[in-house]
């Protein structure tokens, strides 16, 4: 089976999860407080990201934050309570805007902390930027031919990485001089050096904030995955590679150095 084949199964299996759990909870805790949940949002629970390692993001320092894909809304508020002034968080699921805005209002932030319904940055309003930026993208390099333009197809896939290209090509326009552009970011699958060829080939130095290596998928998500992929790398199985990356513009726009 080709890469891209077996990461379209793998971004199936994960949906049908998904569709198939009836014990999805309305109110979840992460991080020691309680968040919540509608349906028809990605739950967190099934595999924590990048807002694990949020304090090793400078938000205090940021006066405009930026959370794409914001889904239940945890960078956002997050960013919030660290004391960036003001965050905007964006999602192509109007239930992800709703989700974010909830959450927002149950941990006192709700004025600081804006989203709205967004096709990557279609929402930014002219003159908008941001001192932050960041993204949980879809890790999946599926066929382009059999994704379709569900919301969860969205979600799950990036066929030849063309949203993730858009998301560092028009994000460096957004920030404001000395801003970062983050991202939460898998290497299980698919090519290694990926983003640090994308942070090249936009004009972006790449740093490493978190690394976090897996031997074992989570629980939440196992069945999803074929047996031969579930374990530690002592038995020969896949190792997952995930990373909080910080990405600086060059000053020239260029190819970085």
């Amino acid at each position: 089976m080709e890469a891209r084949d077996f990461e379209l199964l793998i971004g199936r299996n994960i949906i049908d999860r998904y569709h198939s759990d009836d014990d999805r909870p309305d109110v979840f805790e992460l991080l020691g407080r309680k968040w919540d949940l509608l349906d028809g949002v990605w739950p967190p629970a099934y595999s924590p990201g990048g807002e694990l390692y949020a304090d090793r993001i400078p938000f205090a320092r940021m006066s405009a934050f930026l959370e794409m894909g914001c889904g239940t809304g945890i960078m956002s508020v997050l960013a919030a309570l660290a004391g960036t002034e003001r965050v905007l968080g964006l999602d192509l699921n109007p239930a992800a805007v709703r989700n974010t805005e909830l959450n927002a209002a149950r941990h006192g932030v709700a004025d600081r902390v804006t989203a709205r319904e967004s096709d990557l940055y279609s929402a930014v309003r002219p003159g908008e930027r941001f001192d932050g930026i960041y993204w949980n993208p879809p890790f999946l390099n599926a066929p382009a031919e059999v994704v379709d333009s569900s919301l969860w197809d969205e979600t799950m896939f990036d066929p030849d990485y063309a949203k993730l290209r858009r998301f560092l090509a028009e994000g460096r326009e957004l920030l404001h001089p000395g801003g970062r552009v983050y991202l939460w970011f898998g290497e299980a699958m698919g090519n290694p050096t990926l983003i640090a060829d994308l942070a090249a080939e936009f004009g972006y130095v790449l740093g490493v904030l978190t690394e976090v290596r897996m031997s074992e998928i989570p629980d939440a998500l196992a069945e999803a995955f074929p047996g031969e992929l579930i374990g530690g790398g002592a038995e020969g199985f896949a190792e997952w590679h995930l990373h909080l990356l910080e990405l600086a513009p060059t000053a020239n726009g260029g190819r970085a150095a």
